[in-house]
């Protein structure tokens, strides 16, 4: 099964997080089952996930039924995914909410690549815009370019204020 993790997973750090999650939850299955085995009627209260892992967790199940031994795969493929994803620095001028993250995570893996891992970084410095790195390329659509390159034209600008 092709893992495609939900927009608020977007970064190495969240993929890292994710995994973390999975296998406490793993681990907490896995002690159920044997719970189950042997026949004790106590059954604890699954770990806390957050909603991204909770999603993933229950689409990972959703053909096969969940065991132990699915858990371990998801959890392979997880890294699998943290280690061969291509990813992609986005730098704006401040730090972006969690729903611009998303927006924008969601953007790239649909017109980039579907496994794309996007990090952000902000420089006030640029002002405005945004400054793209992916492999060796920059794209820089900052106003702080803008304004650099139209230096000769602003004092000219500033005379007719």
């Amino acid at each position: 099964m092709k893992l495609s993790l939900p927009n608020s997973v977007g970064s190495q750090q969240d993929v890292t997080a994710l995994q973390r999650e999975v296998k406490e939850y793993a681990r907490w299955f896995a002690h159920e089952a044997i719970k189950k085995r042997i026949s004790v009627k106590h059954t604890s209260i699954p770990p806390a996930t957050t909603p991204g892992a909770a999603q993933l967790i229950h689409e990972w199940s959703a053909k096969e039924t969940l065991t132990s031994h699915r858990l371990d795969e998801l959890i392979k493929e997880l890294e699998r995914y943290g280690d061969k994803a291509p990813t992609i620095t986005i730098t704006l001028p401040a730090p972006p909410t969690n729903d611009i993250k998303a927006t924008l995570v969601g953007w790239c893996r649909k017109n980039i690549a579907s496994d794309i891992l996007v990090t952000f970084q902000f420089n006030a410095t640029i002002l405005g815009g945004m400054v793209v790195r992916f492999g060796s390329h920059v794209y820089d659509w900052s106003f702080r370019r803008q304004l650099l390159a139209a230096r000769d034209a602003f004092p000219e600008v500033l005379r007719r204020v």
